[in-house]
């Protein structure tokens, strides 16, 4: 049955409620960083800006620390994405396409792990980097991120809806196994590495708790551990606070933006089927 008139239009209303509060935060955060710092010091919350100034930018990039920070935060991004987009088709494929004893165990021993909290790994995390001698530095940020359990999971999801058939005929002209994931799996996975990247990219750029925990001199702090560190540095410039939460926020909506399309397909469709 095709909803009536006045279901559309509560379903509609309901729709423009949830956006506006979930829009209403970040509008304010906006609204602040432009505001001056005899503005933003009143004591009230004012959604409106009558002198609006980029000033509050401008004392945030004074310093050299956070466009350091962004800079240390792109690269250990980047060097996440990269290696998980790669490594975890890999293994999604393996466990996908491919038989061999302990297989399922194995897939099954992986997804427990998920189950088990962050905040348990915390301090065996810790002892294990710091017997490694990788403390202050990007390696803890970096290595175990490249093959997530949930990037297997998802990997492994998606490409065992890829087609058999196409598969077996690659085997049967002769293509080795890495043809086959380069030529065949990588380019029809398209969705699923967009998904990937991104979720990897933000969970990399957001991570608080792991550079905090490993990183001790600030010219290789994130951007997360400087923009926490606004608060003692321009202690009463909300302003400028909320600066670096908007800078450290666009650099996310614009890859998103860009990639909700292949998201919304690997979320939704997860592959192909068998014709």
């Amino acid at each position: 049955m095709k909803p009536s008139r006045s279901q559309k239009v509560l379903t509609y209303t309901m729709l423009v409620l949830f956006a506006i509060i979930l829009v209403t935060p970040f509008y304010y955060m906006v609204v602040t960083s432009l505001k001056s710092n005899d503005e933003a010091s009143v004591p009230a919350i004012d959604l409106l800006v009558r002198h609006p100034t980029t000033l509050p930018y401008q004392d945030l990039l004074k310093g050299s620390l956070f466009l350091r920070s962004a800079i240390n935060s792109l690269l250990i991004a980047l060097a996440s994405t990269v290696g998980s987009i790669v490594l975890c088709p890999l293994a999604g494929y393996a466990f996908a396409k491919h038989r061999f004893p302990g297989r399922d165990f194995l897939f099954v021993s992986l997804l427990a792990t998920m189950m088990i909290p962050g905040t348990v790994l915390m301090v065996p995390g810790f002892l294990l980097f710091r017997d490694f001698g990788w403390l202050d530095t990007w390696l803890p940020l970096i290595v175990p991120g490249l093959a997530g359990v949930f990037g297997v999971f998802l990997s492994r999801q998606f490409i065992e809806k890829l087609p058999d058939s196409l598969i077996d005929s690659a085997k049967m002209d002769g293509l080795p196994e890495w043809g086959i994931f380069t030529r065949i799996v990588m380019p029809l996975s398209k969705p699923l590495l967009a998904t990937l990247g991104i979720f990897t990219f933000l969970g990399s750029w957001n991570n608080f708790l792991g550079p905090l925990i490993i990183l001790q001199d600030e010219t290789k702090f994130t951007l997360p551990l400087v923009i926490a560190m606004l608060q003692g540095r321009f202690q009463g410039k909300e302003n400028v606070q909320m600066a670096g939460a908007v800078m450290s926020i666009v650099p996310v909506l614009i890859i998103f933006f860009i990639f909700q399309k292949q998201i919304v397909e690997s979320l939704a469709s997860t592959g192909l089927k068998d014709g």
